[in-house]
């Protein structure tokens, strides 16, 4: 079970936002170790961010390449933020390994922008030119 919030540091101090409905989420967990994770909370691409990567960074490879612009969006999440997954059977023993594509969702805006510019690099080797995001209408 994974129970998560979010709060502010503040001169030093955590402030959990919503503390009382945390405190009775943690209620439930049973005693023992846990780990606990703190992380500072990065804002998701904008709407522009997004129209641009839909209509430019897969949309002008979706046009070169033939394929629809979901299928370019699964092969740059393949390509470019894999995720491995291990499937084990009854004993633990590793039975198939795969690789997926990982969650564009989950990137900030730096990831994101990272994630942009390294498929831009590889979309330039296909003769793709893929304008900067200012240069987008």
């Amino acid at each position: 079970m994974t129970v998560s919030t979010l709060g502010e540091i503040r001169r030093g101090k955590l402030c959990v936002k919503s503390a009382q409905l945390f405190s009775s989420a943690l209620a439930r967990f049973k005693d023992g170790p846990v780990e606990i994770k703190v992380e500072r909370k990065h804002a998701t691409r904008s709407i522009n961010q997004n129209a641009w990567y839909w209509s430019c960074v897969v949309g002008l490879v979706a046009e070169h390449t033939g394929y629809t612009p979901d299928e370019i969006h699964e092969i740059y999440k393949a390509k470019f933020i894999p995720k491995e997954l291990a499937i084990a059977d009854g004993n633990g023993e590793v039975v198939m390994e795969v690789v997926i594509g990982g969650s564009t969702t989950r990137l900030d805006k730096v990831q994101f922008s990272d994630y942009c510019e390294r498929i831009r690099e590889w979309a330039a080797t296909l003769g793709v030119v893929i304008p900067d995001p200012n240069e987008y209408d």
